[in-house]
């Protein structure tokens, strides 16, 4: 087992790692699927984004064995309340559709359960900093983060519309998506570095 001070650390690294692989391969998934004659080369193309969901859920599986036991209560808090937010979420999105929203994948449960994990997670940091007095670094920090999903997201769009890249909504949503997990991983790798 590593040092504890490196677990955020190699966290930060394979979560964010396999959630490039996730994008690399949900994008290439739509693009090249169609394109590609023998069957089982397709089939395998098809079904890539489970690697990297499994590698994410190792990193996370790593991540949480090495936690002390008020980080991993606090980490289990914020699955269970992100497990039921998602579930609310996917659950209404299927009403929503009945009144003109497009369809959306099973694909996307799970980031937006990362989403609504990653919100709890900012939730839990805001509450302590104000807790400790600090509630101008808290908001700059959710300003901060902010900032950097939506510059990042953008960022992407004028790639994806320079160079034919895919540009649907759920893409930039699966971006935003995985910009807001790798800032929510660099505060918990910042955050044990000055510890």
């Amino acid at each position: 087992m590593p040092p504890i001070r490196m677990v955020p650390r190699r966290y930060f690294i394979e979560f964010n790692g396999a959630m490039i692989l996730y994008i690399a391969a949900v994008v290439a998934r739509g693009e090249l699927a169609h394109r590609i004659a023998d069957p089982l080369i397709r089939d395998l193309l098809l079904v890539s984004p489970i690697v990297p969901v499994l590698l994410a859920a190792a990193a996370v599986v790593r991540f949480y064995r090495g936690m002390d036991e008020y980080h991993r209560l606090q980490l289990l808090e914020s699955l269970a309340i992100a497990a039921g937010g998602g579930s609310v979420i996917a659950i209404s999105w299927s009403f929503f559709e009945d009144l003109g929203l497009p369809h959306l994948s099973i694909a996307y449960a799970w980031p937006m359960i990362a989403v609504v994990w990653g919100a709890v997670a900012l939730w839990f940091g805001w509450r302590d900093k104000v807790a400790e007095g600090q509630a101008g670094r808290a908001l700059r920090s959710v300003a901060v983060t902010l900032l950097y999903v939506a510059a990042g997201t953008a960022v992407y769009a004028v790639i994806a519309y320079r160079f034919g890249l895919p540009t649907h909504w759920a893409v930039f949503a699966l971006v935003a998506t995985v910009l807001f997990i790798a800032r929510m991983g660099f505060f918990i790798f910042s955050k044990t570095k000055s510890c």
